[in-house]
């Protein structure tokens, strides 16, 4: 049998999460090729209850879990609310998501996730991230307690994970995108997840490098003398294409994607981008 030829840059979709009214019973149905790991009451992780019991689904024939939560406790709330989390080799198909849209009645497509996984010979790590990875308009969070770099929040329309995903050898970037940003681009339900790919890249992710010769004659024009003393700063700060935007901007100098030109591993992830969404149309 054939290898499966190795690609340096694979998304997978991670993570899908909607909402639903009932199309019959109001309690989860069977699902076939699932079987009920639990059914719980959900503890309230906020000021408002939400819903009051989940079933946990797990399938048997891979890693894949649903987690199906019922039982609103307000009426404005939808009568479903199904996370559908994915095997970590494989991701979601279609062929797996759609028995669950099935039993659901005008859903609506919450939050998506994407996971773009490097090969190593990408070259993409934690250094190259900071160095060389920009996500739109989102700053890098604190994070003390592992290596993964965070950007954006978990209230803001996106949210960022990068990290070391040693169960398929790869360095990994999630893309967590909320309802907000689904529904200002117009992706509400599954087949609106074409324009998935178009939405992500370059708009929310891209990795650049900086012109450095522009940016010095730009600064010689500005400055004149004190040119030289702002582009040694400029690259003490090096490590963190964030930390030297916000340098340059208290410099004076703005709009400093003037001096940021795309990487060409931009292009791989185009190219995976698009492959990932034409498998998924095809099942």
């Amino acid at each position: 049998m054939p290898k499966e030829p190795q690609h340096r840059v694979r998304v997978r979709l991670d993570r899908l999460q909607l909402v639903s009214r009932v199309l019959q019973t109001r309690t989860p149905p069977r699902l076939d090729g699932f079987e009920v790991t639990r059914d719980s009451f959900v503890r309230c992780q906020t000021t408002t209850a939400t819903y009051a019991r989940c079933r946990q689904f797990k399938s048997l024939t891979n890693d894949m879990k649903i987690y199906w939560q019922y039982a609103p406790q307000k009426a404005w709330l939808a009568s479903w609310k199904i996370t559908i989390v994915s095997d970590d080799l494989s991701g979601l198909s279609r062929d797996e998501i759609e028995p669950v849209l099935k039993h659901c009645r005008g859903y609506r497509l919450l939050l998506v996730e994407v996971a773009i996984d490097f090969s190593p010979s990408a070259g993409v790590n934690r250094q190259f991230i900071r160095r060389q990875a920009v996500f739109g308009k989102s700053h890098r969070l604190a994070n003390k307690r592992d290596e993964h770099l965070y950007y954006g929040s978990r209230k803001s329309d996106k949210l960022v994970r990068c990290y070391e995903k040693s169960e398929v050898g790869s360095y990994r970037v999630e893309l967590e995108l909320h309802s907000g940003l689904l529904r200002r681009n117009g992706i509400c339900v599954l087949d609106d997840l074409v324009h998935l790919p178009d939405l992500v890249h370059p708009k929310h992710l891209q990795f650049v490098a900086l012109e450095w010769n522009r940016l010095s004659r730009h600064l010689a024009r500005k400055l004149g003398d004190r040119s030289d003393g702002v582009i040694a700063g400029a690259r003490r700060r090096t490590p963190s294409i964030l930390r030297l935007q916000r340098y340059l901007r208290r410099k004076g100098v703005f709009n400093t994607h003037r001096f940021l030109t795309p990487r060409a591993v931009n292009n791989d992830v185009k190219r995976a981008l698009n492959t990932w969404i034409r498998k998924f149309n095809r099942e």
